[in-house]
C-alpha cells in the first residue's frame, strides 16, 4: 500500500494545473446561489461543475466547504444533476431525468442544494462519462426516454453500458487508470473550494452514495485537503465481487489495489482522519455479512493506528438509499466534524 501511495501522490501532484476557473451561468436559489463553472483539471481538459454558495459569503465568517460526488446507477445522461438542481436553461430531458432520479433515490431532495441552504459551499464534478462528460448516445437516451421520439432505446442504453469498457481501454492504453484520474480530478474540486476566499480550508469534506461512495473514501484517503468524509453504501469485501467483471465495474477498478489488498484495507491510509461508513441493512448490492466484516475490520485498523474513535460504522434500517432518514444522519456527522454554523 505504501509504494502505491507513493505512486498515486506523485499522480496527484503531476495533475496539479492552474485553475483559471471561470463562471458560465449562474442563478439566484433563495438561500444560495447555484454556479456552473469551468476550471482545469489537466493540462488537456477542463471540467464544468456546479459551485452552490450560501448567500451573505462576503460578510459571514468563513465556511465549511464540500465535495460531493455522485454515484453509478448505470445513468450517464446525467452526474452533477443527481445531486444538485438543473439550472432553469437545461434541456427539458435533464430536468426530467434529474427529477426522476432524485425521487427515487434520495426521497425528492436535491441534497447538494439542501446542503447549501445549511451553511455549506458544495461542489459537485462530472465524472468522466457522466452528465456533461457523457457521450451523445447517452443525452439521445435521455431524450428518447423521457420526452419520446423515434429510436432503439434498448440499443443505445446497452451500448452506453458497453462504452465504460471502451473508456477503461483507451485510458490504459496511455498507462491512465479510470479509477485513478477520477481521484485525481476529485481532488481538484478540492482545490477549487480551497481557492475561494470565504471557505475555511482546515473545513472540507466530502460526501458520497453509492459509487460516490467509493470515490469519498478514495479521495479522503488520498487527498490531503480533505478532513473528513461520509460513504454511503459502498463496502464490501472483494470475494463478493462476481466474475467476470461488468462493464460497470471498470469505473471503481485500481489493478493494483485490487489485487493487492482488499477494501476495507484502505483505512490504513484513511486513518487518522474521521471518516463515516453507513450502509443499508437491507442493501441488496452488498451482502450485510460483507459490510459487517468490512467495518470490523477497518475498525481494527484504526485501533491499531492509534486512532479508536474516529471512524464510525452503522447500519441503517433500509435499502441502497439516500432517503430523508439518512440525510439527517450525514448533516449531523458532518456538523459535528466541520463545526458547522448551520441554519437549523
Amino acid at each position: 500500500m505504501e509504494k502505491f501511495c507513493i505512486v498515486l501522490f506523485a499522480f496527484l501532484a503531476m495533475a496539479c494545473n492552474p485553475l483559471k476557473m471561470e463562471v458560465i451561468e449562474q442563478e439566484d436559489r433563495g438561500s444560495h446561489i447555484c454556479q456552473l463553472v469551468e476550471y482545469n483539471v489537466s493540462k488537456q481538459e477542463r471540467v464544468r461543475s456546479f459551485l452552490l454558495m450560501p448567500k451573505g459569503t462576503e460578510s459571514a465568517d468563513k465556511l465549511p466547504g464540500l465535495v460531493l460526488l455522485h454515484d453509478h446507477g448505470a445513468r450517464f445522461d446525467i452526474g452533477k444533476e443527481k445531486l444538485v438542481k438543473p439550472l432553469s436553461s437545461a434541456p427539458e430531458h435533464t430536468k426530467l431525468s434529474s427529477q426522476q432520479w432524485i425521487d427515487d433515490n434520495f426521497d425528492g431532495v436535491f441534497f447538494g442544494d439542501s446542503l447549501a441552504a445549511l451553511g455549506y459551499v458544495v461542489i459537485v464534478p462530472d465524472m468522466l462519462y457522466w452528465g456533461g462528460r457523457s457521450t451523445d448516445a447517452a443525452q439521445e437516451w435521455a431524450k428518447l426516454n423521457f420526452c419520446g421520439g423515434e429510436g432503439d432505446i434498448r440499443l443505445l442504453k446497452n451500448q452506453v453500458y458497453e462504452g465504460q469498457r471502451i473508456v477503461y481501454d483507451s485510458l490504459a492504453a496511455q498507462n491512465i487508470i479510470w479509477a485513478e484520474q477520477t481521484i485525481s480530478e476529485d481532488a481538484v474540486a478540492a482545490e477549487v473550494l480551497m481557492s475561494l476566499p470565504y471557505v475555511d480550508d482546515e473545513r472540507i469534506g466530502c460526501f458520497g452514495w453509492s459509487m460516490g461512495a467509493h470515490r469519498a473514501w478514495l479521495l479522503t484517503a488520498f487527498c490531503e485537503h480533505i478532513r473528513t468524509g461520509v460513504a454511503l453504501c459502498w463496502m464490501t469485501l472483494k470475494e463478493t465481487v462476481k466474475q467476470p467483471l461488468k462493464a460497470s465495474d471498470y469505473s471503481m477498478l485500481i489493478p493494483h489495489l485490487r489485487d493487492n489488498y482488499d477494501f476495507p484495507d484502505i483505512a490504513q491510509v484513511l486513518a487518522p482522519k474521521p471518516f463515516y461508513f453507513l450502509n443499508g441493512a437491507q442493501d441488496k448490492l452488498f451482502p450485510l455479512w460483507s459490510v459487517e466484516k468490512s467495518f470490523e475490520i477497518m475498525q481494527g485498523i484504526y485501533q491499531e493506528k492509534g486512532a479508536e474513535g474516529k471512524l464510525k460504522t452503522e447500519l441503517f434500517d433500509g435499502p441502497h438509499h439516500c432517503g430523508k432518514e439518512v440525510q439527517a444522519m450525514i448533516v449531523n456527522y458532518l456538523s459535528e466534524q466541520l463545526s458547522a454554523d448551520i441554519q437549523e
